[in-house]
């Protein structure tokens, strides 16, 4: 069972600007067995080494929720690398009480670490082992991986911020970033200076406080009134969708604590929130009346933002005036009604708040209904060949048998799969080389591989694009979706845990 879980990122450059300043630094974080390691070392490669171990260590004192010196100190965590270059703890304090396993990444001049901590039982049989968790493995040692570009996160947020002339911008990373990575996009998301986050559920909200992340967090799902100790403590925004939640949450609060939450109207979503103007009138008394209850947000959601066709657009703007307008709200109180595609084609129903998903992500949440040229992609996917043959004429490939050559061809293999959220049915669609050649697949994607069909014999270890631009050729999530028959939406929450996200800039 999981009983610690603890995320760090570090600034390398400013590591190194410490050390400039207090070389005696240094031995303060690694002990003498790390030490060696860091002076066999040279330049960037020494500098990303101490960040490493800077970070890892403040992961696991997060993960053990005492911070380091109180039970865990620089010196009692070492990490070395094993035979085969990948960091390993070999000591930390809580060694035979719990299992770790920690994972160091670098981009650019980001340093991202992860630790987690199981308990041990004891079966039946005697034997130790560790307990079953729902924890996803993450395949970093596999050459398949997720890219999400920092610059292209900040570049649309300035976008659409400079489009909309808003006063805040709240950042949706639900659904791990919509496929694209929590930690990657909450670092790109923050250096862009975003006013708030939301999410779908508690836990997603939850995760975002003990990453580290102090700005407002609002929830946009309904959450079981029964965690009102777990809203209280994290300082989260749970959305009001009905005077009855509200009055359960207010059974359940903490009796001396203070809470923000936020009002949910339905205009015509039909999906959660309050629909009858009276309702709205009684929930907003009490909230404002209750002394430990501060009303943060009152926002909406658009059903056609998305479509040519405003009629119904428009009747869910006349529906939110007819409701909200005439009532006694704080004046701090933030309106929050415009999704991406509010932001990108409609005049802004307020000024005051937008809450961005797919726009900070570059990809159009219409599809190709309506068109947009102000956002850049951020997410790219890539896979490396991990096998290359030539086969004769006659030849069959995969499951089935569906592709036969019929001559001499070189093939290769990719290591992902439908498993990973490159989807069956895409046979027939292409990769892209780094000269912007296209790769044809072959052969039914399978589970975990794939086969492309290559111009000539390519080295193992070439990267193939499967999502992203190469020189003038892309592949974007538009055009899966389109050949899926679904949303890029889809496409981007499908891609797996199991692929490593790497932030690049």
């Amino acid at each position: 069972m999981i009983v610690g879980h603890g995320i760090d990122a570090q600034v390398i450059s400013r590591v190194v600007n410490v050390v400039q300043r207090r070389p005696n630094f240094v031995d303060v974080i690694l002990t003498p067995a790390e030490r060696a390691v860091y002076n066999n070392r040279k330049g960037k490669h020494q500098q990303e080494f101490l960040a490493g171990r800077f970070s890892i260590k403040e992961a696991y004192s997060k993960a053990i929720g005492t911070g380091i010196g109180s039970q865990a100190h620089w010196q009692d965590i070492e990490v070395l690398p094993n035979e085969a270059g990948q960091p390993i703890m070999v000591k930390h304090p809580k060694q035979g009480e719990f299992n770790v396993h920690i994972s160091i990444s670098h981009t650019g001049d980001m340093v991202q670490s992860s630790v987690i901590l199981e308990t041990y039982k004891t079966t039946l049989t005697g034997f130790n082992q560790l307990d079953v968790t729902d924890q996803a493995v993450v395949s970093t040692r596999r050459p398949a991986w997720v890219e999400v570009s920092a610059s292209a996160i900040q570049h649309n947020i300035t976008a659409i911020r400079h489009l909309t002339g808003v006063k805040r911008f709240i950042a949706i990373v639900k659904a791990n970033a919509y496929g694209h990575g929590l930690t990657q996009v909450v670092l790109a998301a923050q250096q862009a200076n975003v006013d708030g986050f939301g999410v779908a559920t508690i836990d997603e909200a939850i995760w975002l406080r003990e990453f580290g992340v102090d700005l407002p967090i609002f929830i946009l799902g309904v959450t079981p009134a029964v965690y009102a100790d777990d809203l209280v403590k994290y300082q989260l925004i749970p959305v009001v969708t009905s005077e009855a939640w509200l009055d359960e949450l207010i059974d359940n609060m903490p009796k001396t604590q203070q809470l923000p939450v936020s009002i949910g109207v339905d205009t015509g979503m039909g999906r959660i929130g309050i629909r009858q103007e009276d309702e709205l009138v009684r929930v907003v008394d009490k909230i404002t009346a209750h002394k430990q209850l501060s009303l943060k947000g009152i926002g909406m959601h658009f059903a056609t933002a998305d479509e040519k066709d405003t009629t119904y657009y428009q009747q869910q703007l006349q529906n939110w005036h007819q409701l909200v307008d005439n009532l006694q709200l704080p004046s701090d109180v933030w309106y929050h009604m415009a999704n991406s595609a509010t932001t990108l084609w409609h005049e802004q129903p307020t000024l005051d708040t937008v809450r961005v998903g797919a726009a900070m992500y570059g990809f159009n949440p219409s599809g190709d209904v309506l068109a947009t040229d102000k956002l850049i992609p951020a997410l790219s996917l890539k896979a490396s060949l991990v096998h290359v043959k030539e086969v004769a004429a006659g030849t069959s490939v995969s499951y089935g048998a569906t592709y036969t050559t019929d001559q001499t061809e070189w093939i290769g293999t990719l290591p992902i799969g439908y498993a990973d959220g490159y989807a069956r049915q895409l046979q027939g669609m292409y990769g892209l080389l780094a000269d912007g050649r296209r790769v044809e697949i072959i052969g039914r994607i399978a589970m975990d591989q794939l086969m492309v069909r290559l111009p000539e014999a390519l080295p193992v270890g070439t990267v193939v694009t499967l999502i992203g631009q190469v020189g003038q050729e892309k592949i974007t999530l538009e055009m899966l979706a389109s050949r899926l028959g679904t949303i890029p939406y889809e496409v981007a929450t499908s891609l797996a845990p199991r692929l490593p996200r790497k932030l690049v800039k």
